[in-house]
């Protein structure tokens, strides 16, 4: 991956420590918290030195970096990041920022583990891709998440129940998010919120290919601060729909710039479903109460098992329960048939569903639905987890304490 590309995509969760002793330094840190590209990246920014970063990872864990700003590059401060490594988890890695351009302290510091020496002032650009060169090192661009919905049969309520898992996971859990579905005009993930189709899908997948991020910006439409959604529309009903590595190609783009990505997988092919379960991190299974859906479920349950061995488990959400009270298949029939206990429950409230489709409100935004939101958010913590950004960072060779208590060993 280039340079360019590095500072063009979502960095992956971990945590990054400054210590600035300059004004511009810790304005410059600050400012970081609101770019896009650390959305999942915490900041934490202290006015103090060397010392206070001794202090406090003594009795703290250390972050995957640790940017420390210093007037005094002598012995004497060496001698602190000694005394620093020998606190930081192993894998935490050091950037420092000093007064002066010097080869030999450089040589120096490279030498003792320490990542990058950079020469206040720091320019943004700079300093954006000595973070993001750090962490896609270490941590990799795997933090992303796809997180499929797919039903059991048509008309159980798949779309609804991946706009309110989108929503719960955008507004409730504040977590930047992506609902889409790859149906083109078949889909009807944009009616809810009243919205039109943006793009065609063979355009928004010939721009998932080769457009530019300004492409690709042009075809998202914002439906809140978090949740975005991207609809498609536009060509014929009864015409091929793009195949399973050109949506791909266009779900790995989307990727690069939402953390959480929900999709409707109700209208899109079968090979396409496939190919999007197989890549899922997170997959829940909609069905109801009634035999029809439950036949398709225990096939569907089946084959995703055989899709995904490595999955421990997919998510069963029961939908429009009471739709038909005296001809649906009683809750402990449908564990014992399926051998699976469905992660929720919901009940059969039309009024509520046609209402969002019928005036471009989301569900979410109705109080009427409350419980229903409450009902399904376990669902939502679940499928969007990502490393909590405080948590200690894994042990890891490599870092500013292996190399550090490397060279104080010699």
């Amino acid at each position: 991956m280039g340079q360019e590309d590095i500072t063009s995509i979502l960095l992956p969760v971990s945590r990054v420590d400054f210590y600035a002793l300059d004004d511009g330094t810790a304005a410059q840190a600050q400012k970081l918290s609101e770019d896009w590209r650390f959305a999942r990246v915490g900041i934490h920014v202290e006015r103090a030195g060397i010392d206070a970063a001794i202090t406090h990872y003594g009795q703290t864990a250390s972050p995957e970096l640790i940017i420390i700003e210093t007037n005094d590059i002598s012995d004497a401060f060496i001698q602190q990041l000694g005394t620093l490594g020998g606190l930081c988890a192993a894998g935490t890695d050091a950037v420092i920022i000093g007064p002066k351009n010097d080869v030999h302290l450089y040589r120096s510091l490279v030498e003792m583990g320490i990542k990058d020496y950079l020469v206040r002032p720091v320019s943004e650009e700079d300093m954006i891709k000595v973070i993001a060169r750090t962490l896609v090192e270490k941590r990799g661009l795997s933090g992303c998440r796809l997180i499929t919905v797919i039903g059991s049969k048509g008309g159980v309520g798949t779309t609804t129940i991946a706009q309110i898992l989108a929503w719960n996971v955008a507004e409730t859990l504040k977590q930047k998010t992506m609902l889409m579905d790859v149906a083109g005009s078949a889909g009807s993930i944009g009616i809810a919120y009243g919205l039109e189709p943006s793009a065609t899908l063979t355009e928004a997948v010939r721009l998932g290919g080769a457009g530019t991020d300004d492409d690709m910006k042009r075809i998202y439409q914002a439906v809140t601060e978090q949740l975005s959604v991207l609809v498609c529309g536009g060509e014929p009903l009864l015409t091929e729909s793009a195949d399973a590595d050109s949506i791909e190609t266009l779900v790995n783009r989307v990727m690069q710039k939402y953390p959480i990505v929900v999709m409707d997988l109700s209208r899109a092919t079968r090979t396409v479903q496939k190919r999007l379960l197989a890549r899922a991190v997170e997959i829940v299974v909609v069905t109801t109460p009634l035999l029809s859906a439950l036949r398709n479920t225990r096939t569907l349950l089946g084959e995703i098992k055989t899709l995904k061995a490595g999955m421990k488990e997919v998510d069963l959400v029961l939908n429009m329960q009471g739709i038909a009270a005296s001809e649906e298949v009683p809750l402990q029939d449908i564990k014992k048939a399926l051998d699976a206990e469905p992660t929720a429950v919901i009940p059969y409230a039309p009024k509520i569903f046609t209402a969002s489709e019928t005036t471009g409100k989301a569900v979410g935004q109705n109080k009427d639905a409350d419980a229903i939101l409450r009902t399904l958010l376990p669902l939502a913590e679940k499928a969007s987890a990502t490393e909590n950004k405080n948590a200690a960072p894994e042990a890891k060779k490599g870092g500013l304490m292996d190399s550090i208590k490397k060279l104080l060993g010699k």
